[in-house]
């Protein structure tokens, strides 16, 4: 802005930072606070006249918080008026532009910028088809004017749709999520934080179905290509996560033991890091699962489980439930009851369920799992240890 002054347009003051400035110290506040994005850090930028009408530009970086930037702004800029004894006031004040506010889709497409950095592309995606389908009536609202209540719409929208419970309360957890992240790193009210999940009616429980090994029996019986037929041997008896399964190679087996050090990718033909560090472990192997990957350790290629290619995703899918549908058929066909039609990562939640029916310690089983917390193990099996509780009555009162 030239010609005339701050004070024929504003009134000779104008509130900062809470203080009131007169038109000299005015010359002083022509600041702005920048994110790095690089950095994760904050910055801020202070231009201001000197006594002889120069316009300096100063900046200053590497505040790990916003307010940081804020404080250093104000003090510099006191130190630079103290400096000069009496300001020229017909010198103009050149105002920046005021930084232009962020929406809440930009706030959502930055939460997703960052989630590419620690989640894979697969389950990314799915973050922005939720929010394309539930997010609507906030996406083009300015954050520094969304509410609580334009919140609450969105999440009594989404209750209202059609889907899993499961489904929507993911998208009411991706919602808080989003609020979270721009109160965590952009200084932002966090309003999603007062959104409640969609409570699980009775109607709507379903009790987590997994196999007993007697039924795991009868389902590999009828997978008929070796790789497979060990690979789905290996998950049950292992209770490793399939992902960790598909990145085991036959170095990696030493002594009767597996060692877990890393994941595949769902879709890519490449390794990725575990989901947490307690994943990195040692599982030792029952004798069945070692007979059955001996062939497979004969082979060429470093993999265990596909030698030179792993096994991808759909394959091993399609290998799965045509193994159920066969099962089933049969078990039909003489009159005996048919197998649940579990998903292929309740395999992992079968291993589990059996150790802990059979009395195992549920640090170990925890410890087996690569869960990084005991409580997590606790609160998924939480039914199982309920159950066992008779058992220990019985004991003590057979004592």
């Amino acid at each position: 802005m030239s010609g005339g002054s701050w004070h024929s347009l504003c009134g000779g003051t104008q509130e900062c930072h809470g203080f009131i400035l007169s038109e000299n110290e005015l010359r002083y506040n022509i600041m702005a606070i920048y994110k790095d994005e690089k950095r994760g850090t904050w910055y801020c930028k202070v231009n201001y006249l000197n006594e002889d009408g120069k316009l300096i530009s100063h900046t200053k970086r590497g505040f790990k918080l916003k307010r940081d930037a804020l404080n250093y702004e104000s003090n510099y800029r006191c130190d630079q008026y103290e400096k000069q004894e009496e300001p020229n006031p017909e010198i103009p004040v050149i105002i920046p532009e005021p930084p232009r506010e962020i929406l809440f889709r930009e706030l959502f497409d930055k939460y997703i910028e960052n989630k590419r950095h620690e989640a894979e592309d697969y389950n990314v995606n799915k973050y922005i088809q939720v929010a394309k389908r539930f997010f609507g009536s906030v996406m083009d609202i300015p954050m520094s004017k969304i509410k609580p209540s334009d919140y609450l719409e969105c999440r009594n929208f989404i209750e209202g749709q059609k889907a899993a419970v499961r489904y929507r309360n993911k998208a009411i957890f991706l919602l808080k999520s989003v609020s979270r992240f721009g109160y965590d790193y952009y200084e932002l009210k966090d309003h999603g934080r007062l959104l409640k999940i969609i409570p699980l009616k009775s109607t709507e429980f379903k009790e987590r179905e997994v196999w007993t090994p007697d039924q795991f029996k009868l389902f590999i019986e009828h997978v008929d290509h070796p790789v497979y037929k060990a690979y789905f041997t290996f998950l049950y008896y292992s209770g490793v996560r399939r992902s960790e399964a598909r990145a085991v190679e036959k170095k990696d087996i030493i002594d009767g033991c597996v060692s877990i050090n890393k994941s595949m990718h769902q879709y890519k033909k490449e390794f990725k890091s575990l989901k947490t560090n307690s994943s990195r472990r040692k599982i030792q192997l029952n004798q069945h699962v070692l007979d059955m990957i001996a062939p497979l350790m004969e082979r060429d290629g470093p993999l265990l489980f596909g030698d030179h290619e792993d096994l991808s995703s759909t394959s091993i899918q399609r290998y799965f439930s045509n193994g159920i549908k066969k099962c089933n058929q049969h078990l039909k066909n003489i009159g005996e009851k048919l197998i649940p039609k579990i998903r292929l990562h309740d395999m992992r939640h079968s291993h589990a369920t059996f150790l802990i029916n059979k009395g195992a310690n549920i640090v170990a089983v925890s410890k087996r799992l690569g869960h990084s917390d005991i409580n997590m193990t606790l609160k998924v099996y939480t039914h199982l240890l309920k159950e066992n509780e008779s058992k220990i009555i019985e004991l003590l009162d057979n004592y």
